[in-house]
């Protein structure tokens, strides 16, 4: 890498994307594998990739291969965080170079590699000179103060914090005042096994780890509630929902499907006897916005699924997926941080990927204006 600003760096514009290298002399840039430009300028704007694309470019001059470029283009008016922002990855022999925009109100982010925590940056790029051996996952983790004084119903979720003996809570664990933001980059000099790929499916789960959790509502009649009692697990067979999202026939046009499902809510007295079970409703677990075209197809999942027991806030997230016949992607979402979140994606026949976890916060963060987490998951090879 050159410096600190990398030697490719990647800048949204309205309905577009720009490259700007600081390559000297004659280069050629490919767009997922097809040239669309060539001479001794320094830099490119891209009009053609779909907001939420997945994109990979590569650079050449005269000796050969200069760097490859990871990003997905932005839509200003998307609702997730991380589809209105940009991320990219640059990837040279000499390292590989992470950028993202910056987020307001956040002076630090915290780096890890293969989940092991390895730098702490001011700054909204990363560089890390590792050679690139094997499949790399590289984690960008920020969390960003909320100001609940300037969200609407700030008084309200406070009086109702009290009622439910939050008000503690809320004081003593600093977490419960910061929105988390979580960036995913698997990086690859090689290209997947497969060239083209079939059916993706994504899996989803929402779970609590205790085997029994106690209602904060002192008032309610169920004075406590049978958990999961697990730990994160692709194949668990229990849990509060499971969505699944199958994309199949992706080398022609495919055909998208949904199946959904809610555990059974059970309460019980402070002697642990049952006072009541039911199921959720699983009605306003649905996808919007699908777009299916040959060898791609993108979808918006939505999940809002309450506690039919109680009156109790619902478990809330929102997941966009681009996907593509190569195998690569881009998917983003949001999601309360209660309870436990899981997220992962089956490619063909290969094994369960994980794209994101995320712990339960308690269930005070439920409940808007409450902060939630924002994870984005980008896939670095062509």
């Amino acid at each position: 890498m050159m410096n600190g600003e990398g030697l490719i760096t990647v800048k949204p514009l309205k309905d577009a994307l720009e490259l700007t290298w600081s390559v000297e002399g004659k280069v050629r840039l490919t767009r997922n594998g097809k040239y669309v430009y060539e001479g001794d300028g320094r830099h490119y704007v891209d009009h053609e990739t779909a907001a939420g694309e997945q994109v990979a470019y590569r650079l050449t001059d005269e000796q050969g291969e200069v760097a490859k470029v990871y990003t997905a283009a932005v839509d200003p008016s998307d609702d997730l965080y991380w589809n209105r922002h940009l991320t990219s990855a640059v990837v040279a022999s000499t390292g590989t170079h992470l950028q993202w925009d910056p987020i307001p109100d956040v002076e630090t982010y915290a780096i890890y590699r293969q989940g092991r925590r390895i730098a702490e940056v001011v700054g909204n790029a990363y560089l890390d000179d590792t050679p690139l051996h094997e499949p790399t996952m590289y984690e960008v983790r920020a969390l960003r103060p909320v100001k609940r004084d300037e969200k609407p119903g700030t008084r309200l979720i406070h009086a109702v914090g009290k009622a439910m003996s939050l008000a503690k809570e809320l004081k003593t664990d600093t977490r419960r005042d910061k929105e988390l933001f979580i960036m995913y980059f698997l990086v690859s000099q090689l290209r997947p096994d497969l060239e083209t790929v079939d059916r993706i499916q994504l899996r989803v789960q929402t779970f609590i780890r205790p085997p029994m959790i106690k209602n904060p509502n002192l008032l309610s009649p169920h004075p406590y509630f049978e958990g999961d009692g697990r730990p994160y697990n692709v194949h668990a067979t229990d849990y509060r929902t499971r969505t699944e999202v199958k994309v199949e026939g992706l080398r022609d046009i495919p055909i998208v499907s949904i199946k959904k499902d809610a555990g059974v809510t059970r309460g019980y007295n402070a002697r642990h006897q049952l006072t009541g079970e039911d199921v959720a409703s699983v009605d306003q677990v649905y996808l919007d916005d699908l777009d299916i075209d040959r060898g791609r197809t993108a979808y918006r999942l939505q999940h809002s699924v309450g506690n039919p027991l109680v009156i109790a806030p619902d478990i809330k997230y929102t997941i966009v997926a681009q996907l593509k016949d190569n195998a690569t992607f881009k998917l983003s979402g949001s999601h309360t941080q209660s309870p436990h979140h899981e997220v992962y994606l089956q490619v063909g026949d290969a094994p369960w990927t994980t794209i994101h976890r995320a712990d339960d916060l308690g269930v005070s963060f439920m409940g808007n204006p409450m902060p939630e987490c924002h994870w984005t998951y980008l896939t670095c090879m062509d």
